[in-house]
């Protein structure tokens, strides 16, 4: 694994609905957007509805959030 990447997962009750090695994500939260980056210190906030960016290589793949 590339220390500048980062494993990331979207799980659902159901199933993971992503998964892959990124370079960083853009995540809706209750305190503001947020980005979280390789070797980022732990965090935990509550998702609200809202558009998230994960950053890949020289890709932005946009996705749909609701709360979580």
């Amino acid at each position: 694994m590339n220390k500048h990447k980062i494993q990331f997962k979207i799980v659902t009750p159901e199933k993971v609905t992503y998964s892959d090695e990124i370079d960083r994500v853009t995540i809706p939260t209750s305190a503001g957007e947020i980005t979280v980056l390789a070797n980022h210190a732990p965090i935990i906030a509550i998702l609200v509805a809202g558009e998230m960016k994960i950053h890949k290589d020289d890709q932005i793949i946009f996705l749909s959030v609701s709360s979580g």
